[in-house]
C-alpha cells in the first residue's frame, strides 16, 4: 500500500464521482434562474452563523462518538465549505478546487516527515514528535509574508475575529506568551492567580450590593480577568476550555433530566415546584449519578 492510499476510502473513483455530483448540486442551488431563492440570497457574512453552528453540532456528537450522527453533522459542515466556495466561484475569486489544492499543498508542506522535504519522498524529516512540532511551527512561520512580520507585534498572528471562541483565543494567547517567557511555571501558580482574580471580583460584587449596576463596568472587567485566568489554567493542565465548558453544560442537563425523572415518579411539577424543592431534587439526582458512576 502506498503512502497516498487510505484504508478508509471505499474507492477513489467512486469518491471522485460523489464529490463531483455534490459540486453540481451546490452549483444548481446557486443557479441565478432555477436555483433556490434562499441560497441565492446568502453571502459569506450571512453564512458565518451556520458555519459556527454546524461545527459545534459536529463537535457535540464526537464525544461519545456516534457514527451515524457524526456522518450527518460532518456533511453539514462540508455543506458550509461548499456553499462559501460556490459563492466565491460565482464572484470569480476562487473555487472549491482552489480550496482543495491549497489545503493539499499546505498539508504536504507541513508534514515533511510523511511526504519529504519539498515534496521529495527520499528526503524525509525526523519522525520524532518534538522535531515534528518544531518543523510544523517553522514551516507555518515561513508562510507569513516577511513584510508583515517586520511590522507585526508578538500577538499579531492571532486571528482575533468577532467569531473566534473566546476561550480558545485565550489559550492561543497563553501559548505565544510562553514562547517569550511571559507565563506562569506551574498550574498551581495559575490557580493562585485565578483565586486572586475571583477575590477582586468578589470585592466588586460586594462593593455596592444594593445597586450592582452602579459598578457594572468594574464587575465586567474583573469577570473578564477570571475568564482569562481560567483559560490559562486549562492550558497549563492541557485541557481544552471549550470542550471542558461544553462538558459542564452536558453534566447540568444530564442531572436535570435525572431530576425531572425523580419529580415525575413522585408527582412533582417541576415548573411550579419552587426553589427549595428543586434544590432537594437536584441533590438527590447528583447523589444518584455518583452512585451509578461508582458501580
Amino acid at each position: 500500500m502506498s503512502a497516498t492510499t487510505s484504508t478508509t476510502a471505499k474507492n477513489w473513483d467512486t469518491t471522485k464521482m460523489a464529490f463531483s455530483q455534490l459540486c453540481q448540486t451546490i452549483a444548481a442551488l446557486r443557479h441565478p434562474v432555477t436555483g433556490c431563492p434562499w441560497d441565492l440570497e446568502q453571502t459569506h457574512a450571512t453564512l458565518r452563523r451556520y458555519m459556527l453552528e454546524e461545527a459545534y453540532e459536529a463537535a457535540e456528537v464526537m464525544e461519545p462518538a456516534d457514527p451515524t450522527q457524526l456522518k450527518d453533522e460532518l456533511g453539514d459542515v462540508l455543506l458550509q465549505v461548499m456553499l462559501n466556495s460556490q459563492l466565491a466561484a460565482d464572484a470569480g475569486t476562487f473555487t472549491i478546487q482552489d480550496v482543495i489544492e491549497g489545503l493539499d499543498a499546505k498539508m504536504r508542506r507541513r508534514h515533511p516527515h510523511v511526504f519529504g522535504i519539498d515534496g521529495n519522498p527520499k528526503d524525509l524529516h525526523s519522525r520524532d514528535r518534538a522535531k515534528i512540532k518544531e518543523m510544523w511551527q517553522d514551516v507555518k512561520s515561513k508562510e507569513t509574508p516577511a513584510k508583515n512580520k517586520a511590522a507585526a507585534g508578538v500577538f499579531s498572528q492571532l486571528k482575533a475575529g468577532t467569531v473566534t471562541p473566546a476561550l480558545n483565543l485565550t489559550v492561543a494567547i497563553g501559548k505565544i506568551a510562553r514562547k517569550i517567557a511571559f507565563d506562569w511555571d506551574t498550574p498551581l501558580e495559575v490557580f493562585d492567580q485565578l483565586q486572586s482574580e475571583v477575590i477582586e471580583l468578589q470585592h466588586e460584587l460586594y462593593a455596592n450590593k444594593s445597586a450592582v449596576n452602579d459598578n457594572r463596568n468594574r464587575i465586567i472587567d474583573e469577570l473578564s480577568d477570571v475568564f482569562f485566568s481560567l483559560g490559562q489554567l486549562c492550558r497549563h493542565l492541557d485541557i481544552d476550555p471549550e470542550v471542558c465548558a461544553m462538558d459542564g453544560n452536558k453534566k447540568f442537563l444530564r442531572r436535570f433530566q435525572s431530576l425531572e425523572t425523580i419529580a415525575r415518579l413522585e408527582g412533582v411539577e417541576v415548573s411550579t415546584a419552587g426553589t427549595a424543592t428543586l434544590e432537594a431534587l437536584w441533590k438527590r439526582a447528583k447523589a444518584l449519578e455518583k452512585q451509578e458512576a461508582a458501580k
